[in-house]
């Protein structure tokens, strides 16, 4: 994927205290999108791609983006920071207790010194999102923007699906959202929240097994399942074609029309950046 700078003609830096920036951190790059909250339309979308294998290399690439940018030289009404950590565990809030919150995460993950644990609540959810970030990339971030707090990438689209499908009583969705070498994987019945994980992969097949096991396993009908793909995956992928063979229901995410987005945006596809799009009151 090629770096991306797209801005709505109305975008006025003298009234960056009148929008929400939204900030989206991963070993594939800093991405960033501004919304225009009185006009509800989204104005900025802007990525920098990294192509890295460690999350102790982030803090260099993250700095030089933000130093790079005017944008981040203002101020915004509103911050809010994902970023996608690959070791995280969810707690149900009916069995989190205060305290340290580090013996949930490494119960089953694999401590590292060097790595902060952060913390989010996943209100629909009902629970706590536990996960690490490198403690020199957390520290720069609440330096340079102590308003906001760093959420797992997870977040919205966890809450936002949960939030759309309040109106269902029985429906079935799984939702995968791609990176490079990854991808996180939600499944859902109506407004709960039924697994939550995330899939290493190397090949097309790789995927595809991750994604029928856990149809066999938590007996999903692939007849009458949703199957929703977020992230940068291109609509030409084998990958949807092979999901199309056997989830007759598989499409690509779309974007929420509670907002307008600029016409900038039309060139590129709705769920490549679904989940930055989306953070703004999702939950």
């Amino acid at each position: 994927m090629r770096d991306i700078c797209l801005i709505d003609k109305t975008f006025d830096s003298t009234q960056t205290h009148l929008y929400h920036l939204s900030i989206q951190i991963s070993l594939d790059g800093f991405y960033f999108s501004v919304l225009d909250i009185p006009k509800g339309k989204y104005i900025v979308l802007n990525g920098h791609n990294f192509f890295l294998r460690r999350p102790r290399l982030l803090l260099k690439h993250v700095r030089d983006v933000i130093d790079s940018e005017d944008i981040f030289r203002h101020e915004f009404k509103s911050i809010e920071i994902l970023y996608a950590s690959r070791k995280f565990t969810l707690v149900p809030q009916a069995f989190y207790g205060r305290g340290s919150i580090d013996k949930y995460l490494w119960f089953n993950n694999i401590q590292e010194k060097g790595f902060a644990v952060e913390k989010n609540l996943f209100p629909k959810a009902e629970c706590w999102c536990i996960f690490d970030i490198p403690q020199n990339l957390s520290e720069y971030l609440t330096a340079k923007f102590p308003k906001s707090n760093v959420k797992h990438n997870l977040f919205p689209l966890v809450e936002g699906v949960l939030k759309r499908n309040r109106a269902y009583t029985e429906r079935e969705q799984v939702h995968l959202n791609f990176f490079r070498d990854s991808f996180e994987m939600v499944v859902v019945n109506s407004s709960k929240l039924i697994l939550c994980n995330i899939f290493n992969y190397k090949t097309d097949r790789d995927v595809l097994y991750h994604v029928l096991f856990t149809f066999d396993q938590l007996k999903l009908p692939p007849e009458t399942t949703e199957l929703i793909i977020h992230g940068q995956m291109p609509q030409v992928s084998p990958v949807y074609h092979l999901f199309k063979k056997y989830v007759k229901l598989t499409a690509f995410a779309r974007l929420d029309t509670t907002y307008q987005y600029s016409y900038t945006f039309s060139q590129l596809p709705e769920h490549y950046y679904s989940s930055l799009l989306s953070v703004y009151k999702c939950e």
